[in-house]
């Protein structure tokens, strides 16, 4: 096999995504939500990135996965998104518009049965 198409299969497979039970269900909001996660948090809240083994060494592996997590607080997540913490910056409104703030606060919370 050649090097372009070793290279071709190896990025058609890092950009695949499966579709889990889970997003088969999600609102517009939380769809919407998940989409700028993806495209704005994944790189440090993501599986196997960074962030997330700091994560893990801080608050233990089953917290550090925030899309998995069915315990985040909707005003907690959206004060974290604006003021930031620890190491993560805070997103300036210009930045992240409310309502794009919201939809990530809805699909990050929509596993909490309480919210």
């Amino acid at each position: 096999m050649s090097r372009a198409t070793l290279a071709l299969l190896f990025l058609m497979c890092a950009t695949a995504r499966y579709v889990d039970a889970d997003e088969a269900s999600l609102t517009s909001a939380q769809e919407h939500g998940r989409k700028l996660f993806h495209s704005t948090c994944v790189y440090c809240h993501g599986e196997r990135v960074w962030g997330t083994f700091a994560l893990a060494q801080r608050l233990g592996p089953n917290r550090a996965l925030l899309e998995k997590r069915n315990d985040l607080v909707a005003d907690y997540v959206r004060s974290v998104i604006r003021a930031g913490v620890g190491g993560m910056p805070s997103y300036r409104r210009t930045e992240l518009s409310d309502a794009d703030a919201d939809a990530i606060v809805s699909y990050l919370t929509r596993l909490n049965p309480r919210k």
